[in-house]
């Protein structure tokens, strides 16, 4: 089977390969119309060039009205999923090398290439339950002694002397009575609101730490069979 002449690149057609596809949470655009500076027509996407060493679209193969095609780098376009059409706000003729000159540009080069692969750490996050926080009343009762000031009434005798001559009627048993009164207290209880909780929640941040293992790839050159050419 002949080798792709976009292989050489890191590059593959999507429509040519079955390894590869558009990510679920991504927009394949294929056939998507093209439309540059103030809305005008510019064709079709007719394929997308996935870099394979970084599992991403590259570039899209354009469709020109008029039978030509140009390769536009996906950094260049915008994505409009509501009117399904692809944006290329900087677009003008020559802008972008056509894919016959690119298809020449890669079979015209005999140099070997070999890739080298990292891996990249993508921390995300997402709401998790951290509990629960509950909040009551209960009732407490206490014992409290009040100071309270009460009046009385108490007898006051005064004995005076007389001298004065007393009739036959005055002597005799008698008796006078005097009522006495006093304060008592009367223990009154009320329900008064003394206090509210305000319950809302805040969001606070904090800085954490996410250990991971990642691999690349390095390059290993031997050299130990390699002539020494500037031998004297």
């Amino acid at each position: 089977m002949p080798k792709d002449q976009y292989d050489e690149h890191g590059l593959k057609r999507l429509s040519k390969t079955s390894d590869y596809e558009v990510a679920p949470n991504e927009t394949d655009v294929r056939g998507w119309t093209v439309v540059g500076p103030g809305g005008s027509n510019i064709g079709k996407v007719d394929d997308l060039l996935i870099d394979t060493s970084r599992m991403k679209v590259a570039q899209l193969d354009v469709d020109v009205k008029g039978g030509d095609h140009v390769h536009v780098p996906a950094e260049d376009v915008q994505i409009d999923r509501t009117r399904r059409e692809v944006r290329i706000e900087g677009y003008a003729p020559g802008a972008y090398r056509t894919a016959v000159a690119a298809d020449r540009a890669s079979t015209a080069r005999d140099d070997e290439r070999l890739t080298r692969t990292e891996e990249e750490l993508r921390v995300g996050k997402r709401a998790v339950e951290a509990g629960e926080v509950v909040v009551g009343k209960h009732v407490e009762t206490e014992h409290k002694q009040v100071p309270v000031n009460l009046k009385r009434e108490e007898i006051v005798i005064e004995r005076r002397p007389v001298n004065r001559e007393a009739g036959a009627t005055d002597i005799r048993d008698d008796e006078i009575r005097v009522p006495l009164t006093e304060e008592e207290a009367v223990v009154d209880k009320r329900a008064v609101v003394k206090e509210e909780l305000v319950i809302g929640k805040r969001v606070v941040e904090e800085q954490k730490t996410v250990d991971a293992d990642i691999r690349r790839e390095e390059f290993d050159i031997d050299e130990t069979n390699v002539k020494n050419r500037d031998r004297r």
